[in-house]
């Protein structure tokens, strides 16, 4: 019996060695695909330069009505991935261009690398990058369904749109990622869909409502809430966990066409103002008032 388990053992040990993941859930790529990337033998490869992928990433925006890029595209070698991130308040995607390549390789498609992106891209378009909690199933799957519907806009098969997936998800997915199987029918929802639920022009965004980050060393971001025409209520998320919530009251617009709100706290010796530009731009200005001096601070959505 132990002999058994042993033989066992040994058979499936050599496809368990192979078999690993990056962390959003696609099958890295063997070193055989790699070397045959770097030998430039394979006559599909996608992303000969940085220049080339951008152009890629401008044709999957383009398939959606009134949205625009909000990221910037970089190359980073060596990661065996390509993911949409945050980081010092502005959105990116990084892409390793040997990885995208091998998948290209691999089956035997340039759509996979493109709906690999496609796939950042929509994580950009839902804003899962915001919250900077990391990948879930539900955002992984708006992320699939996103690039099913641009591939198919894009002139993709079905058949191309799931290449990637099909052949490299994870088929048990994990924590954060949803196994293969869901993960092609969230690609085939929108890839089917012509006119996609939540893929449709977008209204223009309350410009005193929504999550505005800082580069300050202790606070993350400040998530801005309407409650009547006169006043916001404005919650601080340090970086430490803590968050802090005010109710701004409308001041004035100044001269420039910015709405100032703001609230007086610790027995009205401090002042905290918050000026909303017409741009989109948000300025915190902490006033002590016993001492009559003032720091600026600036937020922004991305």
């Amino acid at each position: 019996m132990k002999k058994q388990i042993l033989l066992s053992l040994l058979i499936f040990m050599p496809w368990l060695s192979q078999a690993q993941y990056n962390r959003c859930g696609v099958l890295i790529p063997s070193q055989k695909s790699i070397n045959k990337v770097k030998e430039k033998q394979s006559s599909i490869n996608s992303f000969i330069s940085i220049d080339e992928a951008a152009n890629y990433i401008k044709r999957i925006v383009s398939q959606v009505p009134d949205w625009q890029q909000n990221f910037v595209l970089q190359e980073r070698n060596g990661i065996n991935n390509a993911y949409a991130h945050m980081h010092n308040g502005r959105r990116f995607i990084t892409y390793d261009n040997l990885f995208v390549e091998a998948l290209d390789y691999q089956t035997g498609t340039k759509w996979a690398s493109v709906s690999v992106l496609a796939h950042e891209v929509g994580h950009h378009y839902f804003d899962h990058v915001l919250d900077r909690e990391g990948s879930t199933h539900s955002k992984e799957l708006e992320a699939d369904y996103f690039s099913g519907y641009v591939l198919a806009k894009m002139g993709a098969s079905i058949a191309q749109a799931k290449a990637a997936m099909a052949k490299l998800a994870n088929p048990y997915g994990s924590h954060s990622h949803p196994p293969r199987n869901q993960r092609l029918a969230a690609i085939e929802k929108g890839y089917n869909t012509i006119k996609p639920r939540k893929v449709k022009p977008r209204k223009k965004s309350n410009p005193y409502s929504g999550n505005f980050y800082t580069q300050q060393s202790d606070v993350r971001y400040v998530n801005v809430q309407p409650r009547s025409n006169k006043v916001v209520q404005a919650t601080w998320f340090f970086n430490n966990g803590q968050k802090v919530s005010e109710n701004l009251h409308y001041s004035r617009t100044t001269s420039r066409g910015a709405k100032v709100y703001y609230n007086n706290y610790m027995q009205n010796t401090r002042r905290v103002e918050l000026y909303f530009f017409r741009d989109g731009r948000v300025r915190e200005k902490d006033i002590d008032l016993k001492k009559r001096r003032y720091t600026w601070f600036n937020f922004s959505r991305h």
